[in-house]
C-alpha cells in the first residue's frame, strides 16, 4: 500500500521537459497507405491511455485516476522484458502518465506526436528497424493501426477499453496485427 501511495503521489509529476515536437504538427490530412512506399521493418505497440478522472466533463486534459495509475504500473510490468527503442505520446497528461514508468524503466525520453499527422514516410523512416511504443486515445489508436497495416480493420475503441494492446509488425509488404488484452 505504501508503494501505491508513493506512485499515486509522484505519477502526476512525471512530465517530460525534453519532449520533441514533430515537424508534422500541423492540420494536415493523414496520408493514406497508397502514398507511402518503401521497404520498412518495425514493431509497434499501440495502447490507449489508462483510466482518467471523469469528474469534470469540461476538462480537456484530465489526469489518470487511481485505476489508471494502477494500470500504468501494470503496463510497466508488461513492457519490462520487451526491448523498446522509442516512445511516442500525445500532448495530453494522461498519455504521459500512462507511459511514465515505462519511459523511466527504459530510460527513453518520449517524443510528442500529433495523431492526425504522425503517419508518414518520415515516421516510417525514423522508426525503421525499431520497436516503438505509442500511447494514444480511443479514436486515434485504432486509426494509426489501420494506417500502419494499410486497411480499415479497426473501429474506435470503447470508451471503457484501457486494456487493449495492438502489436503491429511490419516487414516490407508483410504487415501483421495482433490484439492483446492486458488486464490489471
Amino acid at each position: 500500500m505504501k508503494h501505491f501511495i508513493v506512485l499515486l503521489t509522484l505519477l502526476p509529476f512525471f512530465t517530460f521537459c525534453g519532449q520533441q515536437k514533430n515537424k508534422e504538427e500541423t492540420s494536415q490530412t493523414p496520408q493514406t497507405q497508397e502514398s507511402i512506399s518503401g521497404n520498412y521493418s518495425a514493431t509497434y505497440y499501440l495502447i490507449r491511455h489508462a483510466e482518467k478522472v471523469r469528474t469534470d466533463p469540461k476538462d480537456p486534459d484530465p489526469v489518470l485516476n487511481i485505476d489508471g495509475m494502477v494500470r500504468a504500473k501494470r503496463w510497466a510490468s508488461y513492457f519490462e522484458p520487451i526491448k523498446i527503442d522509442e516512445i511516442y505520446i500525445t500532448k495530453y497528461l494522461r498519455t504521459k502518465q500512462t507511459i511514465s514508468l515505462i519511459a523511466q524503466q527504459k530510460q527513453i525520453s518520449p517524443k510528442r506526436y500529433d495523431p492526425n499527422t504522425v503517419y508518414s514516410e518520415e515516421f516510417l523512416k525514423q522508426t525503421n528497424g525499431k520497436t516503438v511504443l505509442i500511447a494514444g486515445h480511443s479514436n486515434t489508436t485504432p486509426q494509426l493501426v489501420n494506417q500502419l497495416i494499410g486497411e480499415e480493420k479497426f473501429e474506435d475503441m470503447d470508451d471503457n477499453d484501457n486494456s487493449t494492446l495492438f502489436k503491429v509488425t511490419i516487414n516490407g509488404n508483410d504487415k501483421k496485427v495482433e490484439t492483446i488484452t492486458v488486464d490489471m
